[in-house]
C-alpha cells in the first residue's frame, strides 16, 4: 500500500455513501480514494491503482456484475423509449424499431467503463471489509486495523 507522505492511510477509504460511491464509479477513479484511473485505454483497465495500491481485478469472474448493470440500464432505457415512443407519442414501429436497434448496439459499448466502474464501487461501499482486503497486502495488520471499525 501506498501511504502519502504524511503516513495518513485514511486518504484510502471505501465510499461513506451511496452518493459517494456512484460519483467514484462514474468519474472512472479508484473507488478508494477517488485519484487513481481505472482505464488506461478504452477498454483496458488498470490492474490496480497508482495512488493507493487498491487491487481493482478482485477474482476470476469478478466483472460479471458489471454486464447485469449494463444489461438493465440498456433494458430499461429501450423498454421506457418504446413505451412511451409508441403509446404516449404515438410514433410508427417502423419509425422507432431502426434507432432502438442501434442504441441497443451502441449503448452497452459505451457504458462498458461506467458499468465496471460502478460495480466496483458499489461493491467497495456494501463491502467495505472485503475492499480494505484488496488495499493491504498480507501481514499489514497495522493498516487493517485502521479500517476496522466499518
Amino acid at each position: 500500500m501506498q501511504i502519502k507522505e504524511d503516513g495518513d492511510p485514511g486518504h484510502c477509504q471505501p465510499p461513506d455513501s451511496l452518493g459517494q460511491a456512484f460519483r467514484r464509479g462514474l468519474s472512472l477513479r479508484c473507488p478508494l480514494c477517488g485519484g487513481g484511473k481505472l482505464f488506461t485505454g478504452l477498454i483496458s483497465m488498470e490492474s490496480s491503482c497508482g495512488r493507493c495500491g487498491f487491487r481493482y481485478e478482485r477474482g476470476p469472474g469478478y466483472f460479471l456484475g458489471s454486464t447485469y448493470i449494463n444489461y438493465g440500464l440498456t433494458t430499461l432505457l429501450t423498454t421506457w423509449t418504446y413505451i412511451i415512443g409508441r403509446f404516449v407519442l404515438e410514433i410508427d414501429q417502423r419509425t422507432m424499431i431502426p434507432g432502438i436497434v442501434a442504441f441497443c448496439v451502441t449503448f452497452p459499448v459505451v457504458f462498458f467503463r461506467y458499468a465496471r466502474s460502478l460495480w466496483l464501487s458499489l461493491d467497495c461501499y456494501f463491502d467495505k471489509e472485503g475492499a480494505v482486503e484488496g488495499l493491504a497486502p498480507e501481514g499489514q495488520e497495522s493498516v487493517k486495523k485502521t479500517f476496522k471499525d466499518f
